[in-house]
């Protein structure tokens, strides 16, 4: 009986850790797209030639994380949710993340934590995929250019 009540602690102690830290999410490969539930996804925009890249131009979504300065921040925790339902939660270490396979006309939320910016916090935005050409989700965190 006292395993079954250490368990259950642990349990709810795990349950308590998740609502103070973001879980560990999986990293994104650099530039290689992959599928997660079923939506084509890929993390990039480091670099001229990954921005340049001619397959980032097939993709509907591109959200970019900026400063205040209006320049790309690199590395977030990222979930993409529809109507409150997570759809994929991941770590990408680019200023970039690119989403294929979304339903046009359905609005989609995606919330992203810079991982090397403390105290940067959540920010979120809500988008709905164009039926034609790319639409820039852009979320900026209000750090200054240089820190």
């Amino acid at each position: 009986m006292k395993f079954v009540h250490l368990a259950i602690a642990a349990v709810a102690l795990g349950a308590t850790a998740g609502l103070i830290w973001p879980a560990n999410a999986d990293p994104l490969p650099m530039d290689q797209p992959i599928t997660v539930n079923g939506i084509e996804t890929a993390c990039s925009g480091i670099g001229d030639a990954a921005k340049s890249d001619p397959r980032w131009a097939e993709y509907p979504i591109r959200v970019e994380f900026s400063n205040g300065g209006a320049q790309y921040l690199a590395g977030a925790h990222v979930t993409l949710s529809q109507g409150g339902k997570a759809l994929a939660t991941f770590d990408c270490s680019g200023a970039w993340v690119l989403f294929k396979n979304l339903k046009p006309g359905t609005t989609y939320k995606i919330a992203a934590t810079m991982t090397d910016q403390p105290g940067a916090g959540e920010k979120s935005a809500t988008f709905t995929p164009p039926s034609s050409g790319q639409k820039r989700v852009v979320i900026q965190y209000p750090i200054p250019p240089g820190q």
